[in-house]
């Protein structure tokens, strides 16, 4: 239980940290809208909303660089601590296989499903597109493609898994992980985000299980947002393309655990 306990307080570092960050940001830009002539308390927190993409990836930043000083100053060795070990081309592309057919499957189920956090997103988005063109576009590429997928899977499974899995097992380091993961993303969309994500988090437990890197979850994790890009502009998918497209990406999934159970059995014998 020692070991539990240490992730989930671990867990509400992070967690704190986040939240801390995104509260003294939203200060700074509501100060910066009054600096620019700003005076409504409406058109301030419009201002500080329209904003919040910036403020996402300036805490995703400051989160790492505090958790790694965190572990320098208790003198951790955090490439050894957090598992960022080498790994194999072919891990990357059977663990990218899985998270990104599941990452489907969960946003084809939840097509229509409006989630908040998303729409104050692509807001933002839309917001530093008109001040630059595309630069709106360019920071949610890597905010979801780099900053989410490192600080959440060091975090995650780096910190949480690892402290876990040291004085329990894998299957409880996986399901305590996955649902802390699951409850991170309450605030974000909602009881369906939270659900779809701590399923996610099964499927990236599982890789850092197999692979022993959290190098392979980083990038796996960063595939699996890829969903969001391609269905960004809500394709018509109904009907026999929704069924056919459920099937391919199931089929699909189940092929990537099986070549990942035989690579990895391969590799141990």
């Amino acid at each position: 239980m020692k070991g539990i306990w240490k992730a989930i307080a671990y867990f509400v570092l992070y967690f704190g940290l986040t939240m801390i960050l995104q509260v003294l940001l939203s200060i700074v830009f509501c100060a910066i809208g009054a600096a620019n002539g700003l005076h409504d308390e409406t058109l301030i927190m419009e201002f500080a909303n329209n904003n919040i993409l910036g403020m996402t990836v300036i805490s995703g930043i400051l989160t790492v660089l505090i958790l790694y000083f965190v572990f320098k100053l208790r003198k951790k060795q955090v490439k050894k601590e957090w598992k960022l070990n080498h790994f194999k081309v072919n891990n990357v592309v059977l663990a990218s296989l899985i998270t990104f057919s599941f990452s489907f499957l969960f946003a084809l189920c939840t097509y229509n499903v409006s989630m908040e956090n998303s729409l104050m997103i692509l807001k933002s988005v839309g917001f530093y597109n008109e001040v630059i063109p595309l630069f709106g576009t360019i920071m949610m590429v890597v905010n979801l493609l780099v900053i989410a997928p490192i600080s959440e899977e060091i975090a995650l499974r780096g910190i949480v898994y690892s402290s876990v899995e040291k004085t329990t097992n894998a299957v409880t380091a996986i399901i305590v992980s996955s649902i802390l993961f699951g409850l991170m993303h309450l605030m974000a969309g909602g009881i369906v985000l939270a659900v779809g994500a701590a399923l996610m988090a099964f499927v990236f437990g599982y890789i850092f299980y197999k692979f022993k890197s959290l190098w392979v979850c980083i990038i796996a994790h960063a595939v699996a947002n890829l969903p969001d890009f391609i269905l960004y502009n809500k394709p018509d998918i109904s009907g026999g393309i929704f069924w056919g497209l459920v099937i391919f990406f199931v089929c699909v999934f189940i092929m990537g655990v099986c070549a990942i159970q035989k690579t990895t059995q391969r590799d141990n014998v």
